[in-house]
């Protein structure tokens, strides 16, 4: 689909290295770049050098990189995982669909799988309709933490951070993108949610949204 796909692997990924993330390409010159930017732009091979290497220890920096390379520890955690991926996937799909059963009665707007699609349920997004509940996000937001859950906000639009703003962006640009960032609320979505901890939250909404 792209020239370059990109993973996270931050701690509430579906797969976890600690931080960092991996990237994939199919492009070998875009391959051999990154190979040299995750190190400083450093290069041993002769091919990218400006001088035949005069020594078995020389190489060269060609370009502007830095140190992106991940730690051995890192990698072996993640690659401990590979192997319970499909578990991880199937239990977070689970979760997904004990939520849209237990949740179609209240005033939200669930999240949308679309046929052809197979999410991975990084985040489980409702958003509160504003036009059958008088509970705002805020309050909503609020009292799940006062009951000890978790409920979270991702993301804050892009075009309305300082750095976006000064240059030239300013709310109402992308009014869509604010209208659901106004309306979002992620619940606690991760493999290792029990049921029983999955319905308190569900209860807790019933609770707050009046129902």
């Amino acid at each position: 689909f792209a020239d370059l796909t990109v993973f996270s692997f931050h701690p509430v990924k579906i797969l976890t290295t600690g931080e960092g993330g991996m990237l994939l390409t199919d492009d070998d010159d875009l391959y051999e770049t990154l190979i040299r930017l995750r190190s400083h732009g450093i290069t041993r091979d002769s091919r990218f050098m400006s001088d035949a290497p005069d020594d078995p220890w020389f190489y060269q920096q060609v370009e502007l990189g830095y140190n992106y390379r991940i730690t051995d520890l890192q990698a072996a955690l993640g690659s401990s995982q590979t192997d319970k991926l499909p578990s991880f996937l199937e239990r977070r799909r689970e979760l997904a669909r004990r939520y849209d059963d237990r949740l179609a009665h209240l005033p939200l707007t669930l999240p949308w799988q679309h046929p052809d699609g197979l999410s991975s349920w990084h985040l489980y997004v409702i958003q509160i309709d504003s036009e059958k509940t008088p509970v705002t996000r805020r309050q909503l937001y609020d009292k799940l933490r006062e009951a000890g859950i978790y409920a979270q906000v991702h993301y804050i639009p892009v075009h309305l951070q300082p750095y976006y703003r000064d240059r030239g962006f300013k709310p109402g640009d992308f009014p869509v993108s604010e209208r659901y960032y106004d309306h979002a609320l992620s619940l606690p979505m991760y493999y290792s949610l029990s049921d029983a901890d999955q319905d308190r939250v569900v209860k807790a909404l019933e609770s707050i949204l009046g129902h």
